[in-house]
């Protein structure tokens, strides 16, 4: 990680240029760990675009979240889903010095993330979480799975999951397509039941966490998301995600 005293944190972005001076609050004063939590996640996510002071914070948040309890490990986790999904708009350049700190920040948080995911914490925690709950599994997408499919899951929370956008390379689009209901141009997806253990195939685990969340807003689009889309135009056939990506 990059000493929080050098140069290079005055040329970082982010929404309000000042995520060193909450990042150094959040790491002093842990008895106000969630109201800084919330002001430095804000701040690094703000209208879902990508800041580049999140890979120089990353770090930072992977050697604090051990000391955390289990309970701010998944408040973290959730809160910083967005901020890390981000990067997938423009992805950092291999080599880098921003690249190996993302990556570094990264790798820290999966060590914490997937024992949360897949041992008995979001059994004990996610029921009646509420949006906590459906934040986190957003998070953990972000951190274990397809950063760009969890982009364009926070994208789609603009919506409340009720529709997506989708593209196919023949010109046809739609930005409004409804993803809860029964499409002519799509073939939804078959989701297993979740071991709660295997982290193999992101469909499976992801509805799994969702529905340890008890969401009901997310879930029912998974079909759809992870199935396939066939163009009502030309019939050429790709995965939705890649729809909601070329829009």
């Amino acid at each position: 990680m990059v000493d929080l005293n050098a140069p290079v944190w005055g040329t970082l972005s982010a929404a309000g240029n000042d995520a060193d001076k909450w990042l150094r609050r959040l790491l002093e004063e842990p008895d106000n760990f969630r109201d800084n939590m919330d002001i430095l996640a804000e701040d690094l996510s703000h209208q879902l675009s990508y800041y580049s002071a999140t890979a120089y914070v990353l770090p930072y948040l992977a050697a604090l979240c051990p000391k955390l309890s289990t309970e701010d490990k998944v408040y973290l986790i959730a809160q910083m889903g967005a901020a890390i999904a981000a990067e997938a708009e423009q992805p950092l350049e291999p080599g880098s010095e921003a690249y190996r700190e993302f990556q570094e920040g990264l790798e820290g948080l999966r060590r914490e993330t997937e024992p949360l995911v897949t041992g008995p914490a979001a059994a004990a925690l996610l029921p009646g979480s509420g949006e906590l709950g459906q934040m986190f599994a957003l998070g953990a997408l972000a951190i274990l799975g397809d950063r760009q499919h969890a982009r364009q899951l926070y994208y789609a929370s603009g919506s409340c999951w009720e529709e997506a956008p989708a593209a196919c390379s023949c010109g046809w689009n739609d930005e409004t397509l409804p993803l809860s209901e029964e499409l002519d141009c799509a073939e939804p997806a078959s989701i297993k039941d979740w071991d709660g253990k295997s982290l193999t195939e992101e469909a499976v685990w992801f509805q799994g966490l969702l529905s340890l969340a008890e969401d009901e807003m997310i879930t029912p689009t998974l079909p759809i998301l992870y199935g396939t889309g066939v163009c009502p135009e030309c019939g050429k056939r790709e995965s939705f995600w890649a729809w909601m990506e070329r829009f």
